[in-house]
């Protein structure tokens, strides 16, 4: 079977690490867990589930995940988050998949789960991407502006059936101190790549995610859950736009 490496980046992960290196060893020969300065019980997890912990200093998600990729020694290399874990479906398909791998990387599908789900529900939010990847066909580039797995054109891409779980949701403060990173982040893409939003869109772009979220994604199918989680969304689509007009704002001078 081909050699594995896995790659994870965290910042106080203390809550989710454990279940997510639990599978992911199932897999992986050597898994690295990239930190930015943790200081709960991060590190001390990796290191009891035989991750090799590292500090890197942050400076965006692509570089912190880029910089995962190229401690991998293996060919084959696995990108996941700390909050997915690998169903024990997936573990099998990933482990066939890997006696003699028909494509040079495999789209995975990420499903969420809400809390107190024990399976993603039916109409969960789910992505698709390339998580499992020959590094000579694929890469994690750290330009900033992408944080997925880029294939090269000449690269044959297949589809997993499983899928991955990912326990987005901890708390309203965990969710809202993610959100308001990644906020910054976009808009520092949005600026490198020149967006420009209007006013319409920044007066109208909280009660049209909250439709897109409650009604479109099925969020209203989860009772109160849904409805404060469709809220969090929207509101962080909006600051996005909020924060673009602040640096706007802020730079006008300049």
């Amino acid at each position: 079977m081909v050699k594995l490496s896995a790659y994870i980046v965290t910042l106080n992960e203390e809550q989710r690490l454990g279940a997510t290196l639990e599978a992911l060893r199932q897999v992986a020969d050597e898994i690295f867990v990239i930190d930015s300065g943790s200081t709960d019980r991060t590190q001390e997890i990796a290191e009891k589930y035989g991750a090799k912990f590292l500090f890197h200093e942050w400076k965006n998600i692509s570089a912190q995940k880029h910089f995962g990729q190229e401690l991998c020694r293996n060919e084959w290399v696995l990108s996941l988050d700390a909050d997915e874990v690998l169903s024990p479906e997936l573990i099998a398909e990933i482990k066939e998949k890997l006696q003699n791998p028909a494509a040079d990387a495999y789209k995975m599908k990420i499903r969420d789960m809400l809390p107190g789900d024990k399976k993603p529900r039916f109409f969960a939010k789910t992505y698709n991407q390339i998580r499992l990847y020959n590094r000579r066909k694929a890469n994690m580039p750290d330009d900033f502006t992408n944080d997925r797995v880029i294939a090269s054109e000449n690269a044959k891409i297949e589809q997993l059936n499983s899928v991955i779980y990912h326990y987005s949701y901890v708390s309203l403060t965990q969710t809202w101190f993610k959100l308001n990173m990644h906020t910054d982040e976009l808009v520092k893409t949005a600026v490198a790549q020149g967006r420009y939003y209007t006013r319409l869109r920044l007066y109208t772009e909280f009660p049209r995610q909250f439709f897109i979220y409650y009604f479109r994604k099925g969020y209203f199918l989860y009772g109160t859950c849904g409805f404060w989680m469709a809220t969090t969304y929207a509101y962080f689509r909006f600051l996005k736009i909020a924060k673009w007009f602040e640096w706007r704002a802020l730079n006008s001078h300049k």
